[in-house]
This record gives C-alpha cells, structure tokens and sequence, in this order.
C-alpha cells in the first residue's frame, strides 16, 4: 500500500474540511493508497480533531520537510502567492484552495515560478463542482454532440451571506485580502465551469455594484467603507458562443443557488444546485406532436454516479457539497499515487485569474474587455 504524507497549512473552515475528507476518503472509495496527515501549519492556537504526527509554527518548514508529499493550501487568498512559489520550488505536489492568488500580479508570479523551476508534480486548484454527478453528465453530454454546436448561455451564482448590513468586515471582505467580492467567493467557480463545459473565455464586458457600502468593523462600534462588489453581471464571449455571468452575494432566499442553461443548434441542458443529482436534457429532434409527442426537458437521474465509489453512503443519499470535495481529493490523489496530472491544475487556476483580472478592467473601464 502506498503512503502519501499530507501536510496542511492553514486550519480554518476550509483546512478542517479538506483534513476531513482526507480522512473519509477510505470509506467512499476503494483505494490502495494510505492518506497520512502528517503536519500542520497554522497561525493561531487551536485544538486539531485528529493527531498530526507534527506542528510547524511556520509554512516553510513544514514544506521544506523530506517527508511531507502534498502540500495543501487552506490560507486566506493573499497569502497563497508566498506558499505555492515556495511549494513550487520544492517540487512538492499541491493542493490549493481557489483562487490561484488575490490578484493577477501575484498569480503571474506563481506562473514565472512554476516556468522557472519547470514544475511538474500533480496539482489542483479547487473547483470543486467539476465533480458534482449532474455536472460530469453534462460535460458528456456535451463531449457527445447531443446538443451540437453550442450557441448560447447564462450562468448564476447567488448567495446571501452579505445581505446581513451588520455583517462585519472580515479579510473575505477586503480587497487587498481577498482579491474581490462576489466575483472570488463565486464567480471564480462559475469561470471554471464555463471552461470545463464550453471552452475558454475570450472577451467580457461587466459591471459590478456594492449595495452595503459600509460595514462594522469587528470589536469596535466603528463603520468602514466597503472596498469589494457583492452584485456584479458580465456578459461572456468565448469564440462564436455569448452567454452571461449572474453573480449576487445579496440575493435573499439564495444558499448555494448556482444554476446554467447551455443552448445547441441540437438540443439543450439546464442544471440547478438545489438539485445536483439532476441534468435536465432537452433533444431537438424529439417528437413535438401536440398528443402524444416527445418533445421536453428530460430529468436525467445521475446520483452518486463516480467512478470506483464504494458502497457507503449507498446509491440513493443524495450529494452534498462535501462529496464534490471528496471527489475533487480522490482523484487528485489518485492522480499522485500514479504520478500523472489532474485537473483543474494550477495552469486552469491561472486562467481563471486571467478572466477575473479582464472583469474588473472592464467593470472599471466600462468597456469590453478581451482576456489575454
């Protein structure tokens, strides 16, 4: 059996859940490789709920630990840069959580690294609902030819945890910390899945809002101005095919509301994350006699339909978010445990920072923008 050490750096929401799907993995798929999670970095005091075998104080030393294989990034987004160039250059396998970096300038500095030190050990940025079953199918879908050329789509991403106005501030709503808004939290998420399903972005135009302009700023009775957008629309054009971008963190009502329709000169599919076990499917071709014809979007069942999943949670559980992420781990370790690549790598994470980057210049400039 196979061991790969896992070191973890950062221990916050996002470090306690890959650290748990790490750990879970064994009973959702039938694997060889033996998970360690062997070290830890992480800034502030805390009680870890399972032993790692060592705690470093600082990242470098955790990385530049012989023992440790993957290194697992779980830090706030201006702290990625630092991290992944020195992952990079220790030729450690990387597991990072999006976006690749807080802005273009430091993602094309990960770029020049990973050229410079000719990287090519298995990475992964985390966009995670490329593993969602309903999605996988509609990629196939698509790879098929069952809705032909593409001609059209809108993609939404909504949420709600900003429509709070006593909400404080918090590096996730910071510009120099964060990067962006609603556009990093979401959007990023949305860019890749446009990617995987219909091809790359070329050219954009948006235009972004902030409805609370002020917010508390935590342990004190003082208001600060809000420097990131939480609405922002965009219109898309990648080759011959235009679609939209909704994005909202203010959308009352809205709890993971992510939702696409893609339009084919064949056919066409919808996806709805209230209901991620479900592709809807509509054939052009179909019968469309008033009685008794065909015609109309189909529900394709696609529960728990990975490849190589073991009995538990059996077929019929429907899928949370946590087991898009156990997916998006397996396979990136499975990837490691046979020394290929696994996607989205961090080449993928850089093309979504090159399309978040055109965004803002257009939102700015209030004009189209065409991604370089």
């Amino acid at each position: 059996m196979k061991k790969i050490n896992v070191g973890m750096i950062g221990f916050g929401y996002m470090g306690k859940m890959h650290t748990m799907c790490y750990d879970i993995m064994k009973y959702y798929y039938n694997t060889d490789v033996n998970i360690n999670m062997y070290a830890v970095s992480n800034t502030s005091k805390t009680s870890f709920p399972i032993k790692f075998e060592k705690v470093y104080s600082d990242y470098k030393s955790l990385i530049n630990d012989e023992n440790v294989d993957v290194i697992d990034i779980c830090v706030p987004n201006f702290l990625h840069k630092e991290i992944l160039i020195e992952a990079i250059k220790a030729g450690k396998h990387i597991y990072c959580e999006k976006p690749l970096a807080a802005d273009i300038e430091s993602a094309n500095e990960v770029m020049e690294a990973y050229k410079k030190y000719n990287y090519n050990k298995t990475s992964r940025i985390t966009f995670e609902y490329r593993f969602v079953p309903a999605i996988m199918r509609a990629k196939q879908i698509i790879d098929e030819g069952k809705i032909g050329n593409i001609i059209h789509f809108n993609f939404k991403y909504y949420g709600s945890e900003f429509l709070d106005p006593n909400r404080p501030i918090s590096w996730q709503s910071t510009k120099e910390k964060s990067g962006g808004g609603v556009l990093y939290a979401l959007g990023t998420h949305a860019i890749d899945l446009i990617h995987y399903l219909i091809g790359d972005i070329d050219e954009v135009y948006a235009d972004k809002r902030t409805h609370f302009k002020k917010r508390p700023l935590l342990g004190t009775d003082k208001t600060v101005d809000v420097e990131i957008e939480d609405i922002l629309n965009v219109q898309l054009y990648s080759g011959d095919k235009m679609g939209t971008l909704l994005l909202s963190q203010v959308a009352a009502g809205s709890g993971i509301d992510l939702t696409f329709e893609i339009y084919g000169e064949k056919g066409a599919i919808k996806f709805t994350h209230e209901n991620p076990n479900v592709i809807y499917y509509f054939n052009n071709e179909d019968e469309k006699s008033p009685i008794g014809g065909l015609s109309g979007f189909k529900a394709i069942e696609t529960t728990q339909k990975y490849g190589g999943a073991a009995s538990f949670p059996p077929p019929r559980v429907n899928i949370a978010w946590t087991r898009y992420h156990i997916a998006s781990i397996f396979d990136f370790i499975d990837a490691v445990a046979n020394d290929t690549k696994a996607y989205p790598d961090i080449q993928d994470g850089y093309k979504v920072q090159l399309v978040t980057d055109a965004i803002y210049n257009s939102a700015e400039k209030k004009k189209s923008i065409t991604v370089k």
